[in-house]
């Protein structure tokens, strides 16, 4: 599905270039659950923007589904991260003063699809992370995991190819941060790609692979090992 050859990425300030990462290759299959762990500066956030179709500044080639994605216009390249991906992010992002069920319905908004078809869709997929009945709430009067849960939902409403998660845990306690990652492990059961940045080396063995990424480039590439495997 993912496909990075030789990717590498430059920021130029002034009159310098900074590389941030160097000759990245790496391919991720749907149905994958793959953490991604390095320091600050490591390129991570680099990466996982462009994996995610927030960046298309960068050198190499990006074949999704053997699309070229550095060759989209960027009309095409911001439709394809419409309709492919769905974002988790670590302070949810989510609208304060709208309900849970308004919040998680936003992507469809301008699908055409009816009222109604919304409303069903919402009450699915909350049921999906565990927060059935909680359309009528605001996100002010739910915990932080109940929070974290309602961006879940929020991102997966549209069906998207694949999940990119960035420190979806870093702002929860290891209880609630437990819980997360057990629904995202029943996501991924249920057919849901996910890619997870995290720098939490625990909440990363929740994952089936693991890629750890230094000074822009990938250190290690390796499957997680579970007790009973």
């Amino acid at each position: 599905m993912i496909n990075l050859q030789s990717v590498s990425k430059k920021y130029r300030q002034g009159n310098d270039n900074y590389q941030v990462l160097f000759d990245v290759n790496l391919s991720i299959e749907a149905g994958e659950f793959v953490a991604i762990m390095g320091p600050s500066g490591s390129g991570k956030s680099t990466l996982i923007n462009i994996i995610g179709f927030l960046d298309q500044h960068f050198d190499g080639r990006y074949l999704f589904n053997d699309l070229e994605v550095n060759q989209l216009d960027r009309k095409q390249h911001a439709k394809l991260r419409n309709q492919s991906v769905g974002f988790v992010f670590q302070n949810f992002k989510l609208i304060t003063n709208q309900s849970v069920g308004e919040n998680v319905g936003l992507p469809l908004l301008y699908t055409g699809l009816k009222r109604r078809d919304i409303l069903n869709r919402v009450d699915e997929v909350l049921a999906r992370v565990g927060l059935p009945d909680s359309a009528n709430k605001l996100p002010k009067n739910l915990s932080g995991g109940q929070q974290q849960r309602v961006a879940i939902a929020r991102a997966i409403i549209a069906r998207p190819k694949f999940l990119v998660a960035d420190e979806p845990t870093g702002a929860l306690d290891s209880t609630t941060s437990a819980e997360i990652i057990t629904l995202f492990k029943a996501l991924n059961q249920e057919g849901t790609t996910v890619i997870m940045v995290t720098h939490d080396e625990q909440v990363a063995q929740g994952a089936n692979r693991l890629i750890t990424i230094l000074d822009g480039r990938i250190n290690s590439d390796q499957e997680v090992l579970h007790a009973g495997t």
